[in-house]
């Protein structure tokens, strides 16, 4: 079964929203990631999937398929990140593993995962 994010770990306000998405910003094969730091322990996470990427079960899917490749590439990380990503077009047709391989570049690239070490891109 698919992690479900606990209520205290997801976004749920749009102000949280919006001031996430006033934070850094990084964009990526039809992922943007917006963060900021938010003073916890934990992270934070929303997810956004308009509608123009297919119907309610189209973006469900897309939905489910990013928060399990999240919480695979997160793991059990205590940073103190509030979190937005938003699907665009060009993730919605990407099979488990293509989500999984954009969701990783994008927190390797963000300050989310720690210190950037070089050479280490995928």
């Amino acid at each position: 079964m698919p992690y479900a994010y606990r209520k205290s770990e997801r976004l749920r306000k749009n102000s949280d929203f919006v001031a996430t998405m006033k934070g850094k910003r990084l964009s990526q094969d039809g992922l943007s990631l917006f963060y900021r730091k938010n003073g916890a322990d934990g992270f934070r996470v929303g997810i956004s999937v308009g509608k123009k990427l297919g119907n309610a079960v189209a973006r469900n899917r897309l939905r489910r398929q990013l928060r399990d490749c999240i919480g695979r590439v997160l793991g059990d990380l205590t940073a103190g990140f509030d979190l937005v990503f938003v699907a665009r077009k060009e993730l919605s047709g990407r099979d488990f593993s293509g989500v999984l391989r954009v969701v990783t570049r994008i927190l390797q690239r963000s300050d989310v995962l720690g210190p950037r070490s070089k050479g280490n891109a995928l």
